[in-house]
């Protein structure tokens, strides 16, 4: 799971990489110029959001 991760991240670098004027940024500049954010953090954002569908019965268990 974890080389997964970082072969999407990679792959994320990669193509904020080809935008000419963005190339001497830091990833993080990139992500920022781009409004993107990290393979990471959408994972947490999508546990939390998960997380709050059950909490709060808005989940629908017959779907899965």
């Amino acid at each position: 799971m974890k080389g997964d991760i970082e072969a999407l991240e990679k792959v994320q670098k990669r193509a904020t990489k080809m935008i000419p004027l963005l190339r001497r940024l830091s990833y993080c500049d990139r992500l920022k110029s781009r409004k993107l954010t990290t393979l990471h953090y959408r994972q947490i954002r999508g546990g939390m959001i998960e997380t709050y569908k059950m909490m709060t019965k808005k989940y629908d268990a017959s779907v899965s």
